[in-house]
Order: structure tokens, then C-alpha cells, then sequence
């Protein structure tokens, strides 16, 4: 075989390598339609190969072989491209392969368009010359025609897709190629070398290229057993038929004389060479090509394997950019994430941390509206020449060329699209890396789904926090984040406010409950955009809103909470299509450390100035604070009187009653009322909770009514049942006062005043701070009392017996503060022992 044949041989062995590549490659019409191609090119170069290799059955045969490969590959080519545009083959590709056959068997029975090459010596070694006619002419004008319609057909694909004109590029220049190789086998100069050929291999390693552009190859599809093995076989038949002759003489072998020793070496020799090819095929592409694409599915694996571990969204985003970063050679990566339905999409995430992510797209963006409707990744210079480039606005072009834009990929939840992953070049003349739009691709389905599972989520989380109707927090939630809070704020201000919105029952009545629920929603809004980041919002009741503002004193509060009252007052002045009575709340404030050592207590305190605003006549704010209040004391004095002086008579019946059943019980609560008003005033509280403190200590054992005398005045020791039917007179008294709605503020205290400050007291065995501080007040006074007065079962204790027990029992039975205070006032004389004749 001369040089030339050699040419022949190398193009069959390429394409029967591509075409046991992408046997193994999953199928679809450009697939398919490219193994046409590459099957009509084999019978070409293979008819032509062996051929020159004077092969059996005869030269003439194998050029028919070869002639036939030729005409038929037009028809292929045709296939290929309208499989490649997503067109189907029309009537034209069916009358053009008719035709060719037709031609073809012409001239295989008659010769008369093209005989078959003579073969001729030179250079001492075998060459094929043809002898050129006029009526080869029949054989190009039919292709040069259908070449021509392939073109229109071309053209046409790419006036109604202009990102196929980029991606064409190479299809056209293929089929280019190989239709100068065959014209120009008429002209003398390239007389017996196979220009054709040459050609032919230029043309399918530029479909190979279109392929690679397209992302359907893939370099696993290297290391396929078939392909290894049909590999190696065809260098195993190409060495062995070079090396046969050289064997013969070194062995001095015929295979006419020593034919069965002939045939087992030659079949060991070229076992081992199969088995070397194959081997050294294995090793290639383990080393080369598998190891890079295995070292990106093992990082892939890695970060689908860390993205399924979390459900925080930023962390989601802040992988996704490092594996990207980590697989591809590129500039910078943006993400950016929609809110919520119709709004844009916004810069979030970036592998700068100092990155400007000040940047949005609108949904309208035509580049988002294809990432909505597409899978794949945007490949950014094929995108420059599609109509949804040329729709978009000229600042959102030049935005993205800017920042030389290489890929765009979406976010997908399903049909939405839930972020946009912008990725830049380091420089505008980067080349692109066509395998990492399928790394992208990879990357961005399993971050979609981390992201879907991370904001279903953060919705579920949203919905367990968030109040339905109002969209603040609900009750529950609030009380977590006002306990961090708390904590956090130890050593500054800490305002909470409770406001309340006033005969809302009314309301409801007069508009009816879906008006009432629209009034809450925009009570809510007023109160959620006066905060705003300042401070966290909540639904506290059903008609209650909270609001907590760390780093604000109470000035800042109340002004706050002013303006907020303004504006609720006049919110229903908006409205034109009815006319609604104006909206008034009344409002607490208090702050922690200034008014209160604890949650709790910060609680009590703002319920508290509620109920004094409530009974008030409603529609103000009150800032439970001493200070305060002694710079708005005359006011207070005016109305301090007023706002009691209606629970006097209910108090009185109610004391009465108890001196009539049992005197002893009503000189008790009465020396209660002295003890722990005094000790309150020591400790410089105000004089609402003052008052408070006296109503409690006047019916804190209101619930003894009800236990018999036998039992109230048993000289002897209680019984287990005498001694718990004592204990019930803690809740038989809240029975009573719950339903004097006007007292029920005095429940705290009475319903505490047997709590120990260990935790062992009843009926709810609370300890410590838990315990309000007007119960452990009443509880110091009550036990002082119960001490030093004479009842039918114990003598009097003296003062200093007393006092040292309530010092012994301090942090256990008492609040050792409250001792201490209690403690210091006999001493110093500001209380004084109530003696029996004066009870």
C-alpha cells in the first residue's frame, strides 16, 4: 500500500472510533442522524482503504463500496442538519436518495458516469488514477442542487432561531470542506492523491466540534468497555497487517507450507497486541480524560451530599458558589434570588464578599423569560444573537457585557424560576469550556432542589411564627424572641409595649367580622412600618398587639407608640366607599432593667399599664415607670382617686362578708394590707401597684368562706384532709375574684401569696422570679402576720422570734431581698407591729 492508502486508513480508524463512541452515547435524532453520517463516511474511506489495499473481493468492488458511501452522503448531511436544527426531513431528501441510488446502479451496471480507477505505478508504488468524463457531471449537479437546498433549508432555521447560526458554524464549514475535496479531484494537480479523503476527515472532525457545542459528548463515553475493546481491536488489525510480513521473514514462515504452526503463532501474536492496544486504550483514558471527569462528580457528589445536611438557604447559595468556583475557570459568580412572585430578581450571593450585589433583573427581562422556559444554561455569546438579546433594554445589556457575562443559569422550582446564577470571565477573550455548561447544569439541578426544600422550609418555619391573619409574629414565637432579647440586652434598654384596641367587640358588631379582620391588617401595617428593622412586631391577643425595641429608653418608646396611636386613629378617614368610626387603643409601655429585673416581670408591668389606661377611660398610653410618674405627678393625683374609687364598694361587701364568718381572717388581711403596702413603698414602687397591693392583701383568703369553722378555729393539729381543704382556699378565692372582672389584676398576687421561693410551695409550686412580686410580697407579710398575731392554736410570736425567722427562711420560703427590705424597715421603724387591740 503506497503513502496515500495510508491516508484512507487513518480516516476509517476516525471514524470508527466516533462511531463506537457515540454508540455508547444515550440516543436522540442528532445522535442518530450522525451515525448516518459517520456510517456513510466508513463505507467511503473503507471502500477506498481497501481499495488501495487491494483487498479481496477486488478493487472494483470496494470502489463501488466507496463511490456509494459518496452519493449517499448528501442525503445524510441532510438529515443531520435538520436533526441538528430540530426540523423534520421533508420530500426533497426522499427524491434525492432515489435518485443517487439510481445513479448509482447506472453506473455500476454500465460505468457510465465514473469507471473505476486504473491502478498505475509511482514511485515504485501503486497508485489509483481516474479518468475524469463529462458525465460525472450527473453525479454532482443532483448534489449541488439538493447542497443548495440544504443551504435555503440552513438559512431558514437560523432567520427563526438566530442562536442556531453560531452553532451552524461549523456544520457549514464541514460540509464546505468535504464539497471541495471531491471537486477538486477533477483537477491534475491533486492527480492519485485522495483529496477526497482528506476532506472527509476535516468534515467529521468539525460535526464532532458542532456536537461538543451542542453538550452530547460526554467524556465518560470514552471509557465504555465497546468502545475500549473496538479500539483496541482496530489498532490490534492495523499493526498486525504491518508487522506480518516481518514476522514471515524472521521465522521463515509461509502460510502455504506451515499453515497450522503459521496460524497459532500469528493468532498469539496478535492476541497479545490486542490485549496491549486495549490495555494501553484503558490506561489513557483513566489517566487523561476519566480522572478529571470523575475528580468533578466526586466534587458534585460532595456537595449534593453537604447541601442535603442544610435547610439554611445562604449556606445553600454560598456551596453552590464554591463548588462552582472550584470546578471551572472562571471570573466572578452572582446569585440572584426573587422574594416573591412579581418581584425582581435581586443580587444576594456572590464568591466576592465586598462584591456591589446592588443589581436586580425584572421578571419581564427577556434573558429571565428564557431561563423560565429552557433547562439548560445560557452560553452568553450565542445568546448575544437571539431576538431575546435584541428585546432586552440597552442598560441591561450593557450591565451584563460590563461584567464580560459567560454563562447565565437558572434556579428552577418546578415552572418557576426561584434565582438567576450570573457567572463572568476573568477577561472578554476567554475561550469558552464547553463541558461546563454541563458542569453548570449538574450543579444548578441540585442546588434547585436543596433551595425548593430550604424555602418550603423556611415557609413552614415562617407560618409556625407568623400570625395568619396579620403576618407579625404570633404570641408564641414573640415570647422566644423576647426572652433572647432579654438576654441580649442585660446591660442596655430593653421597651416592650402592649397596645390594645379598644371596643373592638363593638366594632365587629357594628361592620361585621370580615371589616374587623381588615382592621387588624392594617393596624398591623401602621405598627409593622413604624418599627420597621427597629424592633420586632406580634399579635399578642386577639385584639393585642405587641412591640419590643431593644436600645430604645422610654421616651423613645412613648413617642413611637404615639405616633402609632395617631395613625391608627386616622386610618379609617381613607376610606371612601363607607364611612367607620375612628379607632382608638390604649397602650403600655415598660423597660427592662429600669422597671423590671425579668421577662415576667417586664410582662406584668406593660399588662399592668394596660388595665390602668383601660380604666382610664381607654384611649391613651402609660409608661409603668416611677420616674415617669413623678414627672407627671399632678396629673396622677387627679386621677388616681377616680380610677379606684369604683372597686371600693365591691372590696368592702367582700371584706365583710369575711369578718362575718370569721373576724380573725379579716383583721389578718387588713394587717396583710398594712405590712405589704409599707414594704412597697420601701421599695419605691408606684402607687397603682401600691393600690394593687393593698386590694390583694384585703382578699388574698376571700376563699375561706368557704372552709367550715371547725376547721378555721381547730385548736388541735390538722388532719391531711383538714389541712389540703386549707390549701383549696387559694383557688376557691381566684373562683371568686374571677368573676369581679374589675379586679381581676389582684389574681397574680393572690394566687401566688403560698408559693416558697425554693419551689415547694402550692398550688402551682412556681420558685424564684417566676414568682410575681406582689405574691412575694404578700407572702412576707401574710407569714409575718400569721407570726406575731394570737390564734386559737399558738401564741403570739415576739417581733424578734419573727424576724429571725423570716431571715432563717430567706431563699427558701422568701425572697431573701425582700426580707432584707422588710427586715431593715422594723428595724428603722417605718413598720411597726400592728397590736391585737388595734386589729
Amino acid at each position: 500500500m503506497g503513502t496515500y492508502g495510508y491516508i484512507s486508513i487513518i480516516a476509517m480508524l476516525c471514524y470508527g472510533f466516533m462511531l463506537l463512541m457515540f454508540l455508547t452515547a444515550k440516543r436522540n435524532k442528532i445522535i442518530n442522524s450522525f451515525l448516518v453520517v459517520l456510517t456513510g463516511l466508513l463505507f467511503w474511506t473503507g471502500g477506498s482503504a481497501f481499495m488501495r489495499a487491494q483487498l479481496w473481493p477486488g478493487c472494483e468492488f470496494w470502489y463501488q463500496v466507496s463511490l456509494l458511501g459518496i452519493l449517499l452522503l448528501p442525503y445524510a448531511y441532510y438529515r443531520f442538519i435538520l436533526a441538528f436544527g430540530g426540523e423534520k426531513s421533508g420530500i426533497a431528501g426522499r427524491i434525492y436518495f432515489v435518485v443517487m441510488l439510481t445513479c448509482f446502479w447506472l453506473n455500476a451496471q454500465f460505468g457510465v458516469f465514473l469507471e473505476a480507477p486504473k491502478m498505475v505505478e509511482k514511485n515504485g508504488a501503486a497508485a489509483f488514477v481516474y479518468e475524469i468524463k463529462p458525465a460525472i457531471i450527473v453525479f454532482f449537479i443532483p448534489s449541488a442542487i439538493f447542497l443548495i437546498h440544504l443551504l435555503t433549508v440552513i438559512v431558514r432555521i437560523c432567520k427563526n432561531n438566530p442562536t442556531m447560526k453560531v452553532q451552524y458554524e461549523p456544520v457549514m464549514l464541514g460540509v464546505l470542506a468535504l464539497f471541495l475535496g471531491n471537486a477538486f479531484l477533477g483537477i491534475p494537480f491533486f492527480s492519485g492523491f485522495p483529496i477526497d479523503i482528506l476532506s472527509g476527515v476535516v468534515n467529521v472532525f468539525l460535526l464532532f466540534y458542532a456536537l461538543i457545542r451542542r453538550r452530547l459528548f460526554r467524556l465518560q463515553m470514552l471509557a465504555s468497555p465497546s468502545l475500549c475493546y473496538g479500539v483496541g481491536f482496530l489498532f490490534s488489525i492495523l499493526v498486525f497487517l504491518n508487522i506480518v510480513p516481518s514476522l514471515q521473514n524472521l521465522f521463515h514462515m509461509r502460510p502455504d507450507k506451515n499453515t497450522q504452526i503459521y496460524t497459532l503463532v500469528f493468532s498469539i501474536v496478535f492476541l497479545i497486541i490486542y490485549a496491549l492496544f486495549t490495555y494501553l486504550w484503558k490506561l489513557l483514558i483513566r489517566c487523561v480524560f476519566v480522572r478529571e471527569e470523575n475528580h468533578q462528580a466526586e466534587k458534585i457528589r460532595e456537595f449534593n451530599s453537604a447541601i442535603s445536611k442544610t435547610l439554611d438557604l445562604q449556606e445553600i447559595l454560598d456551596k453552590t458558589i464554591h463548588v462552582m468556583k472550584d470546578l471551572m475557570d472562571v471570573g466572578n459568580i452572582y446569585i440572584c434570588m426573587q422574594d416573591a412572585p412579581g418581584e425582581p430578581y435581586r443580587g444576594v450571593a456572590s464568591d466576592q464578599p465586598l462584591s456591589d450585589l446592588a443589581f436586580a433583573f425584572e421578571e419581564e427581562n427577556p434573558m429571565v423569560q428564557w431561563l423560565k422556559d429552557h433547562e439548560e444554561p445560557i452560553i452568553y455569546r450565542d445568546f448575544r444573537y437571539s431576538v431575546e438579546y435584541k428585546s432586552m433594554w440597552e442598560e441591561e445589556k450593557h450591565q451584563l457585557d460590563k461584567n464580560h457575562t459567560r454563562y447565565c443559569a437558572g434556579l428552577k422550582d418546578g415552572d418557576n424560576l426561584a434565582g438567576v446564577i450570573l457567572i463572568t470571565s476573568s477577561s472578554s477573550k476567554k475561550r469558552l469550556a464547553y463541558d461546563e455548561v454541563e458542569i453548570i447544569s449538574n450543579i444548578t439541578s441540585v442546588a434547585s432542589i436543596a433551595i425548593k426544600n430550604a424555602k418550603l422550609y423556611e415557609n413552614a418555619r415562617l407560618e409556625a411564627r407568623t400570625d395568619e391573619l396579620t403576618g407579625l409574629l404570633n404570641r408564641k414565637y414573640f415570647y422566644e424572641v423576647l426572652n433572647e432579647e432579654f438576654e441580649k440586652n442585660r446591660d442596655a434598654s430593653l421597651a416592650l409595649s402592649i397596645i390594645n384596641v379598644d371596643d373592638f367587640k363593638l366594632y365587629n358588631q357594628l361592620y361585621g367580622i370580615k371589616e374587623g379582620d381588615i382592621c387588624l391588617q392594617r393596624i398591623a401595617d401602621i405598627i409593622n412600618s413604624s418599627v420597621g428593622e427597629s424592633g420586632y412586631t406580634a399579635r399578642y391577643g386577639a385584639k393585642e398587639f405587641a412591640v419590643l425595641l431593644p436600645g430604645y429608653d422610654l421616651f423613645s418608646a412613648r413617642n413611637l407608640v404615639e405616633s402609632i396611636a395617631k395613625q391608627i386613629y386616622v386610618m379609617n378617614n381613607r376610606r371612601t366607599d363607607m364611612k367607620l368610626k375612628p379607632i382608638t387603643v390604649s397602650a403600655g409601655i415598660s423597660a427592662a432593667p429600669y422597671a423590671a429585673k425579668n421577662v415576667k416581670e417586664l410582662l406584668e408591668n406593660v399588662d399592668l399599664a394596660v388595665y390602668h389606661v383601660k380604666h382610664s377611660g381607654k384611649n391613651g398610653i402609660q409608661v409603668f415607670d416611677t420616674m415617669f410618674r413623678n414627672n407627671n405627678k399632678d396629673a396622677h393625683a387627679k386621677t388616681h382617686a377616680h380610677i379606684y374609687k369604683e372597686y371600693e364598694s365591691t372590696i368592702y361587701a367582700l371584706t365583710a362578708a369575711i369578718d362575718a364568718k370569721d373576724h380573725y381572717t379579716f383583721s389578718h388581711s387588713t394587717n396583710v394590707a398594712y405590712y405589704a403596702t409599707a414594704l412597697a413603698r420601701t421599695l419605691g414602687m408606684n402607687e397603682d401597684m401600691i393600690e394593687i397591693i393593698h386590694q390583694a392583701a384585703l382578699l388574698h383568703d376571700i376563699g375561706k368562706i368557704g372552709i367550715p369553722e371547725s376547721v378555721l378555729n381547730k385548736a388541735g393539729s390538722l388532719t391531711d384532709e383538714e389541712y389540703e381543704m386549707i390549701k383549696g382556699h387559694v383557688e376557691a378565692s381566684i373562683d371568686i375574684i374571677r368573676h369581679l372582672p374589675s379586679l381581676d389584676y389582684v389574681i397574680p398576687a393572690v394566687i401566688g401569696h403560698h408559693e416558697r421561693y425554693d419551689g415547694k410551695g402550692y398550688p402551682r409550686r412556681i420558685a424564684g422570679e417566676d414568682i410575681p412580686l406582689t405574691a412575694r410580697i404578700l407572702c412576707v407579710a401574710d407569714s409575718f402576720d400569721a407570726m406575731t398575731s394570737i390564734r386559737c392554736y399558738k401564741k403570739a410570736f415576739p417581733v424578734k422570734v419573727a424576724r429571725e425567722k423570716l431571715i432563717q427562711d430567706a431563699g427558701k420560703q422568701f425572697d431573701p431581698e425582700l426580707v432584707r427590705k422588710f427586715v431593715e424597715c422594723l428595724d428603722n421603724g417605718t413598720i411597726n407591729l400592728v397590736k391585737e387591740e388595734e386589729a
